[in-house]
């Protein structure tokens, strides 16, 4: 069956697709580089018994989510989460059940018409609970262990929000309800008596948390509350005063949030007062103290600095621990409760790396543990012992396991793996749970002790979550290395066409990642969890090759190699990407007269700067990209990145907008330049995007149209920053496929709907199948 819906899936793109093989001859074999990484590929054999990779496929992966390891380390929780179409795939994850000697791994849920998630272990271990979206809204329901009919325990209006037990397991205490009656509700451990109202607060419960011992609780909660604003929300009228940007409340007054602290049988407590705003929280497993994240009460100040407080729940006294205009982020307690540490950008300033720095919580000074390690890390998980914290460190194209100790900042590489990392749960135990992925293989879960992290023989697999892919033939992918303008080394990806011959030059689409302080990796592209990654195995099987450049400007360099764009954002950054190119017709495999480039977000910029200072592209594919930094400034929901990439000063109070130096931003803006634009540009757009909202794309578009430069402009309405809907994504991959294959060998339509729907009705068909 998949066979056959596979030919019919490429039947339907025959029409935009045709003789995808460009036939001109190179001499002579193409040298290997030093210091590859290559996938080797299959035998003869092993590869006619595959299939290449369909679009159907780019729907079809499953993606893993929360991750929650039981009282006893023998067994884990995770929600997996089904491609789809053409619905989002969030809309029916599943909870599954795995142990971690890798003897079983199997769905709990399995109704497709809901969405499960936020599992969790009721202490015991002999329970579990989950949210579900199957019956009433989203409600809580609880399952034993040994499976069965999960049990509706709660009826809430508005759906639960949150949810957890106590330490003890002898109370359940659920966060439901609508508008101002959202609130915490409390029944007993098994859910078997009837739900209470634990708090009657004046203004809704936004989250709330069981502290480490007793049957206390935190929770957090506004000040004030504007019932004329919810009714006109309910009412469905839209229109409404907006702070800064759609990611703030988008009322006019904005109230403090504190925390409460409430007792099982009493009445709740208030524990900080004042003009903020606590945006998270963790106790101390000790009890003796509370860290906070706290932020300024007016969003127009600046929506970057927060400040870490120490709360002592006896005594109400508050310590500030930093004051800066840079934001940080708690990593947690160390097991003991005599540490916190903590994440912020490198000694508090700027926004380049950051490091986890390290204070006693009974006093003393900040220590950058992390210093010696000059690349971006991800995550940090406490050692068992409280002496050290285990990090994901950026490997250039790699993601590594690192161990830093507290005390002297010796930083221990763990891995040496190509590769991607990921701490996806067990904390500060003996048990890690991995989520690893690389270019030929989606992530999966494996279990290992700490102390043998490093050891890939050590690994026990705990999870299948894309057994398909043992069904798709994959492109080679191929680390790639070359020296910029200015003798810097700068590194990326190259996936190269499926039966890539030496002999011949191929086209060459040239991805640019977003950002731009992102980079590309070695992961399953697309990934499932970002859309707009490069689908390099797809662009293979159409015989182009895919180049995937890590230009100046993004991570997993070090902090040098992430600010050099800063105050001149597209010069180096610019080099690196021609230079790349460069030498990949160099190496005998694109062809100089068949280069494209596509990219979106920062990669839109990218894609707008080459179109208005090199004619060497055939065609280009821009999505939600800048055309004018100075419109912007006042269009986005984030002015610090520009304030920091184009103003230089990353200051709250410095001289960094664009009344300061209209000059250096309009000299930055390829609106400037527009003139010089000769490039076929497809341009994309979502419409309710605030991050770079569609009058960017307008200002290009229609620049070009009164230029007479070929032109395009897709359109899709109510998606923000990032395409979720996956019939616009769709839509994306075939104008894009369309559009290149136009414009490089004059076949045409760029865009048949036709086709896009007949597609559509065969994905839809394949995801289907069991």
């Amino acid at each position: 069956m998949p066979g056959r819906v596979s030919r019919r899936i490429q039947a339907a793109l025959t029409v935009l697709l045709p003789s995808l093989v460009l036939l001109l001859p190179f001499p002579g074999p193409v040298e290997a580089q030093e210091a590859r990484e290559v996938q080797q590929a299959p035998e003869v054999g092993e590869a006619q018994d595959l299939r290449p990779m369909e679009v159907a496929d780019l729907f079809r992966q499953n993606s893993m989510g929360q991750v929650q390891l039981s009282p006893d380390g023998s067994t884990i929780l995770y929600t997996l989460t089904p491609g789809s179409f053409p619905d989002p795939g969030s809309r029916h994850s599943q909870i599954h059940m795995a142990r971690v000697d890798g003897s079983m791994d199997r769905a709990m849920t399995h109704r497709r018409d809901a969405a499960n998630r936020d599992p969790r272990w009721h202490p015991s271990g002999s329970l579990f609970g989950f949210t579900s979206t199957r019956e009433n809204g989203r409600q809580l329901y609880l399952m034993p262990v040994d499976g069965g009919e999960a049990r509706r325990v709660t009826d809430l209006p508005g759906g639960v929000q949150g949810w957890g037990w106590s330490a003890d397991g002898r109370y359940l205490a659920v966060l439901g309800g609508r508008g101002a009656n959202r609130q915490i509700w409390i029944t007993d451990g098994s859910a078997e008596g009837a739900m209470e109202p634990l708090t009657e607060h004046p203004t809704p419960v936004s989250s709330f948390h069981w502290r480490e011992s007793g049957h206390e609780i935190l929770f957090l909660a506004d000040d004030g509350w504007d019932e004329g604003d919810h009714r006109r929300r309910e009412a469905g009228f839209r229109a409404r005063p907006i702070q800064r940007g759609l990611v703030f409340p988008d009322f006019l007054e904005l109230h403090p949030t504190h925390l409460w602290q409430v007792t099982v049988g009493a009445e709740p407590r208030r524990m900080t007062s004042g003009d903020f705003i606590v945006q998270g929280f963790q106790d101390s497993p000790r009890g003796d103290r509370v860290a906070l994240v706290v932020g300024p009460l007016d969003p127009h100040v600046d929506n970057r600095p927060n400040e870490i407080h120490l709360l002592n729940p006896a005594t109400g006294a508050l310590e500030q621990l930093t004051d800066n205009e840079v934001g940080e982020s708690l990593v947690g307690f160390s097991p003991a409760g005599t540490h916190l540490a903590i994440s912020a950008p490198r000694d508090f300033q700027g926004s380049g790396v950051s490091d986890i720095f390290v204070r006693p919580v009974d006093g003393g000074e900040w220590t950058a543990v992390t210093g010696a390690f000059d690349n971006t890390l991800l995550g940090g998980v406490w050692s068992e012992d409280g002496r050290a914290i285990h990090f994901v460190g950026a490997d250039g194209v790699n993601r590594q396991l690192f161990r830093v100790g507290i005390e002297g900042g010796e930083v221990e590489r763990l891995s040496d793996w190509r590769g991607v990392a990921a701490i996806r749960g067990g904390g500060a135990g003996p048990l890690a749970i991995v989520g690893f992925t690389t270019p030929e293989a989606p992530e999966d879960l494996y279990a290992v002790p700490w102390n043998r992290v490093g050891d890939r023989d050590a690994w026990t697999r705990l999870t299948d979550s894309n057994p398909w892919v043992e069904e798709v033939r994959l492109a080679r992918t191929e680390t790639v290395r070359w020296t910029s303008t200015d003798g810097t080394e700068v590194e990326g990806l190259v996936v190269y066409p499926l039966d890539h011959d030496p002999n011949r030059r191929y086209p060459l689409v040239t991805d640019i990642h977003g950002g731009p302080a992102a980079a590309y990796v070695n992961e399953f592209l697309p990934t499932s969890s970002n859309p707009h990654r490069a689908y390099g195995h797809y662009w293979a099987s159409l015989d182009y090759a895919l180049f995937l450049p890590n230009y100046r400007g993004s991570s997993h360099y070090g902090h040098d190699f992430q600010v050099e764009i800063v105050g001149d954002y597209w010069t180096r950054a610019t080099e690196d990407i021609h230079t790349g190119i460069d030498h990949l017709i160099e190496e005998g495999l694109a062809h100089p007269d068949s280069l494209l480039m596509m990219g979106w977000s920062a990669g839109g910029h990218w894609s707008n700067w080459m179109l208005v200072t090199t004619d060497r592209f055939k065609a280009i594919a821009t999505g939600a990209g800048v055309t004018n930094w100075i419109s912007l400034y006042g269009q986005t929901d984030n002015q610090s990145s520009r304030e920091w990439y184009l103003g230089r000063d990353a200051g709250l109070n410095a001289p960094n907008q664009p009344w300061h130096d209209f000059d250096h931003w309009w000299a930055e803006s390829p609106l400037k330049y527009i003139e010089n634009a000769v490039t076929p540009t497809l341009i994309h757009f979502p419409q309710a995007d605030q991050r770079i909202p569609m009058p960017q794309g307008q200002e290009l578009h229609m620049a070009l149209k009164k230029l007479g430069v070929p032109t395009e402009f897709l359109v899709y309405p109510d998606e923000l920053h990032a395409l979720q809907d996956p019939r616009n994504q769709l839509v994306k991959l075939m104008g894009e496929v369309g559009w290149f294959e136009t414009w490089l060998r004059g076949r045409g339509p760029w865009l048949d709907w036709t086709n896009v729907l007949n597609v559509a009705e065969e994905i839809e068909a394949a995801l289907a199948e069991p």
